[in-house]
């Protein structure tokens, strides 16, 4: 089994402890976000794939092994990458501070005119609460609320191919929205999600993300990864009909040359 096969396997059995953990209950339990990943909820999948790793054997042990691993790095490197971008308001302050700021280069955020806050290890359900902790040490009350943004490519069968940016409690067919919708010719199982030259959602997994309305933020989407939406192959009628065409120009032209 190759690599995209296990991790079509390992999305497969990760949706599947997903939908087990929610329907025991553990999310309400957890006071889980409807929109954004809770560290707790993080923490309880990738435990719970873990546990089952322990006990797979093969290329399903892999595969486990593998989203079990994603999700620990993502609780210890955060959801906050240089190039994201962040909708903020700060309240306590002389003036409130209303702006759009890019993530600088090792997760840093800088607001108005106090120094650099860190976004390490920080998830998006977070945010709010870690800027406040961070800009307690400046202001005595601050009030803050923000709205991540993800910049994601978008091609393939969409009727504005290219670079959106979305909300990331924006749900992923949102993202196929603001890229036009589908074409006549999109094709979602056969779609995926790729990081750099890795194919991280396989087609199959890509129809479960959409079909249940899952978000960017639950689909643990990142900055600069690309949806491709696939496409049905289409013979080029127009192309064939003009070299017909020509063919049959040119083959009566000859006739006409010999006869004359």
């Amino acid at each position: 089994m190759d690599h995209h096969e296990r991790r079509r396997l390992g999305w497969q059995v990760l949706v599947g402890l997903m939908v087990a953990v929610a329907g025991s209950g553990a999310l309400e339990a957890q006071g889980q976000p409807s929109l954004f990943r809770s560290r707790r909820w993080l923490d309880s999948v990738a435990t719970v794939t873990e546990r089952a790793a322990a006990t797979a054997k093969g290329d399903r042990k892999e595969a486990l092994e593998a989203d079990a691993r994603s999700m620990r790095e993502r609780l210890t490197t955060g959801d906050f990458y240089p190039g994201d971008r962040v909708v903020i308001e700060v309240y306590g302050g002389e003036e409130p501070i209303r702006d759009t700021l890019a993530v600088r280069a090792g997760q840093e955020l800088f607001i108005g005119r106090y120094p650099a806050l860190s976004l390490k290890g920080v998830l998006r359900s977070e945010l709010d609460s870690s800027l406040t902790v961070q800009l307690r040490r400046y202001l005595t009350q601050p009030v803050v609320r923000t709205t991540p943004l993800v910049r994601l490519l978008v091609t393939g069968g969409v009727g504005r191919p290219g670079y959106v940016t979305v909300r990331g409690d924006a749900s992923v067919t949102d993202v196929v929205t603001v890229a036009g919708g589908l074409t006549p010719i999109g094709l979602v199982n056969k779609s995926q999600v790729r990081r750099g030259n890795e194919r991280v959602i396989e087609p199959d997994s890509v129809q479960v993300v959409l079909q249940t309305g899952m978000t960017v933020d639950q689909a643990d989407l990142r900055a600069g990864d690309e949806l491709r939406i696939g496409e049905k192959k289409q013979t080029n009628w127009f192309n064939n009909v003009w070299t017909i065409s020509i063919l049959i120009g040119t083959v009566t032209s000859l006739i006409a040359f010999v006869r004359g």
